[in-house]
C-alpha cells in the first residue's frame, strides 16, 4: 500500500530547496523547478516535456508517455494572465509528487486548479500549489499590519506568480481576520470560502444556489465600477449580505468568465491579531 503524502509538508520542502538557490526570490517558477526536481529524484521518469497548449475544457494536464518513459506537463496559455498559468503548472506538479503512481492521466478543469472541485486530488494538488508558491511565513510579512484592499493582495499575487483569486484564497487561508470569498454567476452564489474566524457567522447562511444579496456589489456591477472604494471596501450594514454582521465588500468583476468575486470583510467583535505564520513555513533554510 503506498502511503499518502503530505501535500503541504511536500510543498514546504520544494520552497526550501528553491531558497537555498534563490534566497527570497519570488516569484517561483513551477515550471523550471518541476522539470529540474523531477530529473533529479526520479531520473528514470522525469517532466520530460512542459508545454502550453490550447486546451478544450480544461486549465492543465498531466500524462505518462509511455514509449519515451517521461511525463508530459501541459497548461493553457494565458498571454495576459501569466499568475493563472504558474499556478496550474504548480498544480500539476503537484500531481506529479504526490500521485503520479496512482495514475497515469491527470486532466484538471479550471476548477480543479482553484481548489473549488470535490475530488481529493485535485484539492491535495491545489494545495501543494498554494504552499509552493505562496509560503505563508512571507505572505504573513507582505500583509501584516496593513489595511487588506484588493490592490495589497494584488500586489501578493504579482509577487507570487499567480492569479487574484489565488492570492485571496490564500491569505483566507492563514488569516486572523473574519473574511469571506463569494463566487458568484449570474446572479447566483457559486461557491464561497471563509477564514477560519469568519466560519461561525457563515455556516448555514451561504449556501451554493442562492441569489446573492440585491444590494451587494456583485449584483450591481455598474455601482461597483463607479465606485471609487471598490477595490478598497464599500461599508454595507448588517443584512446586505445574509451574515449578522455589517461587512466590507470588495468584489472583482469579469466579463470574460462571467464571474464576480466578493471579498467580504467582517466587522466581527473582539480584537483583531496581527496575521502570524504556521509553525511549519519555510523560514528555517535546510542544510545541503
Amino acid at each position: 500500500m503506498i502511503q499518502a503524502l503530505s501535500p503541504a509538508r511536500e510543498a514546504i520542502k520544494m520552497a526550501q530547496l528553491w531558497r537555498v538557490v534563490h534566497g527570497l526570490t519570488f516569484p517561483i517558477n513551477a515550471g523550471a523547478l518541476a522539470q529540474e526536481w523531477s530529473r533529479n529524484v526520479a531520473p528514470e521518469a522525469p517532466i520530460g516535456e512542459l508545454q502550453a497548449r490550447e486546451l478544450k475544457g480544461f486549465e492543465g494536464g498531466l500524462f505518462w508517455l509511455k514509449e519515451r518513459k517521461v511525463w508530459a506537463l501541459l497548461y493553457h496559455p494565458h498571454p495576459d494572465l501569466p499568475g493563472r498559468s504558474n499556478f496550474t503548472v504548480a498544480h500539476e506538479f503537484g500531481h506529479y509528487v504526490l500521485h503520479r503512481k496512482l495514475q497515469e492521466a491527470f486532466q484538471c478543469s479550471q476548477s480543479a486548479t482553484l481548489g473549488i472541485t470535490g475530488a481529493r486530488i485535485e484539492r491535495e494538488a491545489d494545495q501543494f500549489a498554494s504552499y509552493l508558491l505562496m509560503p505563508i511565513d512571507d505572505y504573513t510579512q507582505q500583509v501584516r499590519g496593513r489595511r487588506i484592499t484588493l490592490d495589497l493582495l494584488g500586489e501578493c499575487a504579482d509577487r507570487y506568480g499567480v492569479s487574484l483569486t489565488a492570492s485571496i484564497l490564500k491569505w483566507l487561508e492563514f488569516t486572523d481576520q473574519a473574511a469571506v470569498a463569494v463566487m458568484g454567476r449570474e446572479g447566483m452564489l457559486h461557491w464561497w470560502k471563509a477564514s477560519g474566524s469568519a466560519k461561525k457567522y457563515t455556516f448555514g447562511t451561504l449556501q451554493e444556489g442562492m441569489e446573492l444579496p440585491l444590494g451587494s456589489l456583485a449584483v450591481c456591477a455598474d455601482q461597483a465600477l463607479s465606485t471609487a472604494d471598490y477595490r478598497s471596501g464599500v461599508e454595507h450594514p448588517e443584512g446586505v449580505w445574509p451574515i449578522r454582521l455589517p461587512v466590507r465588500e470588495m468584489v472583482v468583476l469579469s466579463d470574460r468568465y462571467d464571474m464576480s468575486i466578493s471579498l467580504l470583510v467582517l466587522d466581527a467583535p473582539g480584537v483583531e491579531h496581527p496575521d502570524a505564520p504556521d509553525e511549519d513555513m519555510t523560514t528555517t533554510l535546510p542544510s545541503l
